[in-house]
This record gives C-alpha cells, structure tokens and sequence, in this order.
C-alpha cells in the first residue's frame, strides 16, 4: 500500500474516533482562522480538509501543488498555509519561497513525510514556520495551529533534535557581524526561550508593532525569513552567549 493511502487511512480512522471526544470548547478556539492545505495525495487532502473544519478552522482551499496554490494564493487571502513537501512539479522548498516572495507574514506550518537534516533545515531556512511529521496525530495538529497563531514554531520532537544537532554543526562565522542592536539581541533571546510576540513585548515593555519592527530587522541582518530560521540561527551560532560575554 502506497505510503499516502496509508496516512490517509490512518486519519480517517482517527478523525471517526477522535472528534466524538472533542467538547465543544475546541470548536470555539480556532474558528477564526483561515486554512489552506497543500497536500499532493488526494485522499490525505481531504482527509486533512474534514479533520480541520470539524476542529472549527474555515478551510478556504485545498492544492494538490505548488503551482496551484501559488496561482490561487492572491485571491484567497489565509491565516495559515499547511505544506507536504513532498510535491510534483515544482519542490515544496521552492514553494515555500515563492509564497514568502508573495506574502512574508504568511505562517507556513510544513506537514510532511521528509524527516533528513536537509530537507528540516532547508524548509525552515526557506521560510516555514514550523515543521511537523505526518505521524503527528491529528488531535495534536489544532495545538499546533493555536502555537503558531500565538508565535511560536512548533517542531515534532525528532525535527526539533535534528535542528539542533544539525545546526550546532555548521560553521558560525556567518553570523559574527550580523550587527544586531541590544535591543534586537534581547528580542532574539526571547524568542529562542519559546516566547511568543506578546510575550516578548509584555517582557520587554514595548508594544507588539514594536516587536514586529525588531523582528524584520533581525530578518534581515540575519538573512532569514521565519522565526524559527532565526532562532535556529541563534543557536547554531552562540550569538547569544557571546552577547553575555564581558
């Protein structure tokens, strides 16, 4: 059996036993939030589709590619994009950074079979949000969906070592005289802490565009384009124990 007839499967027979436990409470807490999927296994789409609206998410569209949700991005606006990076035609790498192209505050949460150190570190280096495993079950996605609107970077438990192992690996010289500011430094720290936008600026006593302002520019010194790059970043390269140093 192929590998996405089997996800598929799997979800469908969890969606039928999960969602009899979910109380009402649980439709509330995500009704507001816009969803698109891309996902190139039909089945698994749909499957995916049904869980998410049950959970109370509007699901405003379903793409079977890169191509078609890059076309249709524009003219259905989201609140979130759920990304397989596992898809025909163009990669879902290529995808990610085409969609930051079109719309860098998008969330992209990637939902994928791919688990190397190359296929975590590129897709969050390219832009995505966060990155979870399709054996993620379907009860924990809407936490996950909640994390990223709250400003965190959900991670599966094994994508989160790969990260850290990988990324401690590489070289730091990159990032030597990226010229953060002190104050840039201590939104950065926070935000390695898992610390989400309000939180930073509740911390901080500043207000949250202010935060946001921080954020662009760490972005742009640091060469990255998602909260979970940079803070991958920060840790790959000690920036900010060399902050603390005398």
């Amino acid at each position: 059996m192929r590998e996405g007839a089997k996800l598929a499967r799997r979800h469908a027979l969890e969606l039928h036993c999960s969602h009899r436990r979910l109380d009402a409470s649980c439709y509330v807490a995500w009704s507001v939030l816009r969803l698109v999927v891309v996902e190139d296994h039909v089945a698994t789409r749909d499957a995916l589709a049904v869980s998410l609206r049950l959970a109370g998410f509007e699901v405003v569209g379903t793409f079977g590619s890169g191509e078609e949700v890059l076309e249709a991005l524009p003219h259905s606006p989201a609140d979130l994009l759920l990304l397989d990076l596992g898809l025909p035609g163009i990669s879902g790498h290529d995808t990610i950074r085409r969609l930051r192209a079109i719309d860098s505050t998008l969330p992209i949460l990637v939902l994928t079979v791919m688990e190397s150190p190359d296929a975590v570190v590129g897709a969050l280096e390219a832009g995505a949000t966060g990155y979870l495993l399709k054996d993620t079950p379907l009860l924990e996605l809407p936490a996950a969906i909640e994390q990223v609107r709250d400003g965190l970077s959900p991670l599966s438990p094994a994508i989160a070592r790969h990260v850290i192992s990988t990324l401690r690996a590489r070289a730091t010289e990159d990032v030597m005289d990226a010229g953060l500011a002190p104050r840039e430094l201590a939104v950065l720290e926070l935000l390695v802490e898992g610390c989400s936008y309000p939180a930073i600026a509740v911390e901080l006593g500043i207000g949250l565009g202010t935060v946001q302002t921080y954020m662009k520019a760490i972005y742009r010194k640091l060469g990255v384009r998602s909260k979970a790059a940079a803070a991958a970043l920060a840790v790959r390269s000690n920036i900010l124990s060399r902050r603390k140093q005398p």
